[in-house]
């Protein structure tokens, strides 16, 4: 076990855990001590086995594979949560208020996603009902915002909003606010969403950012930025560059050499692609790219991938040695006023464009865009059999947006 969470245990243990709430007869028991020591040799395991695969991942030739794939090459055991989760509930139940029991909470909810899906709405129910009942006005679910809405479905969007709206602590009801608004921006162009959807969510994005500017433009949410500030990239956005808009002008590097402006490419059909080098999902995408590229490409239909890498001597270094790009490619770099304006969150994102320059679909999926991107074309039915299939398009697995791991901001498990 790693030093830091040998202190962490003897702390809860001998010293007690005071958050609010807090039963402190009941903080910090042996069996729960027992139970979180189950927890953590599960997240390492996990952890060793997310290492190596990775780094089979990045090597040349293995591009595009998936984890499963990884996993079944290195032959590495298959981790059971089970135990882990089961243990969780055991501190959560005991004392959810404590910092025992937060730390037990947090990790339930991000690991739900691995847990069986028979298994899985039990342990849904507990985690919301508790975070609900004891941590509305706890500042330690600022940790939490952020992912309860990316991963926590309608139920983690509906505890948020919570939150927002009844939280004693302005802090909370601020980065609440700000986080529901951000992250739910892509929702509004979401295409296997009804208009009907879309226009609702479109609806709740606004007023969320509005709440911020209009009560909490002091706030500090985000890397140090007030509200005011922080939330302006979601209300460019909604303007500009989500569906139905005009996509604004932008200017950038291409790799190889020179300055070109999205105006140079007017009259194409665009699928731009925020991309880099260190996310796994936009390599695995590449493949799909390029055949989208070489099915229409007499359709005038062009992709522009848009690296968000730390330097662009990356991105010649990976054409070179991993994978060569056959399309336009263009950097920006890491922080890029061009990723931030446009409120881009992780990559991969693609934008669908029209020969108008009118954004048609926003997703971190690219194969969401199929269906808008043969429409924009005007492709013939044998190339949409031939890219969506006799029956049309089956959406694939959730594609979950990538940032940076040092850039991660620290709600995010």
């Amino acid at each position: 076990m790693k030093k830091s969470t040998t202190i962490l245990l003897v702390l809860l243990l001998v010293g007690g855990c005071t958050g609010p709430g807090a039963d402190s007869g009941s903080d910090g028991g042996p069996e729960r001590i027992e139970a979180w020591q189950t927890i953590e040799s599960y997240k390492i395991d996990q952890r060793m086995n997310r290492l190596r695969a990775g780094e089979w991942m990045r090597q040349p030739g293995n591009e595009g594979r998936s984890m499963a794939e990884a996993e079944a090459a290195l032959g590495l055991r298959e981790l059971d949560p089970g135990p882990a989760m089961e243990a969780a509930m055991r501190i959560a139940r005991a004392n959810p208020a404590d910092d025992l029991g937060f730390l037990a909470l947090h990790f339930a909810f991000y690991e739900l996603r691995s847990v069986d899906a028979a298994e899985r709405q039990q342990y849904e129910d507990t985690v919301h009902e508790l975070l609900e009942a004891h941590y509305i006005d706890d500042l330690r679910l600022n940790r939490m915002l952020l992912g309860l809405i990316r991963f926590g479905g309608e139920r983690g969007v509906d505890l948020v909003d919570n939150v927002v709206a009844n939280s004693d602590h302005r802090v909370l009801r601020a980065r609440g606010a700000f986080w529901s608004a951000t992250e739910r921006l892509m929702d509004v162009d979401n295409l296997r969403s009804t208009p009907d959807e879309r226009a609702r969510v479109r609806e709740e994005v606004t007023r969320m950012a509005q709440l911020v500017v209009d009560e909490y433009s002091d706030v500090e949410v985000f890397r140090g930025e007030p509200g005011g500030e922080a939330i302006q990239p979601v209300l460019y956005a909604l303007e500009n560059v989500t569906v139905g808009a005009v996509l604004p002008e932008a200017t950038a590097l291409r790799v190889g050499g020179g300055q070109e402006s999205l105006s140079d490419y007017h009259g194409n059909v665009l699928l731009l692609d925020f991309w880099a080098t260190w996310c796994a999902p936009c390599i695995a995408s590449l493949p799909e790219i390029e055949k989208l590229q070489e099915l229409l490409a007499d359709r005038d239909f062009k992709v522009i991938t848009i690296s968000i890498d730390e330097n662009v001597e990356l991105v010649d270094a990976f054409m070179e040695e991993r994978m060569d790009l056959p399309y336009v490619n263009w950097f920006v770099g890491e922080r890029s006023k061009l990723y931030d304006d446009w409120s881009i969150q992780g990559v991969p994102t693609y934008i669908a464009v029209d020969r108008d320059g009118v954004v048609r679909g926003r997703s971190h999926s690219v194969e969401s865009l199929y269906d808008v991107i043969l429409q924009a074309t005007g492709a013939d039915e044998e190339a949409r059999v031939e890219l969506l299939g006799e029956d049309g398009f089956t959406p694939g697995p959730e594609v979950i947006p990538m940032t940076k791991p040092e850039a991660d901001p620290p709600n995010v498990s």
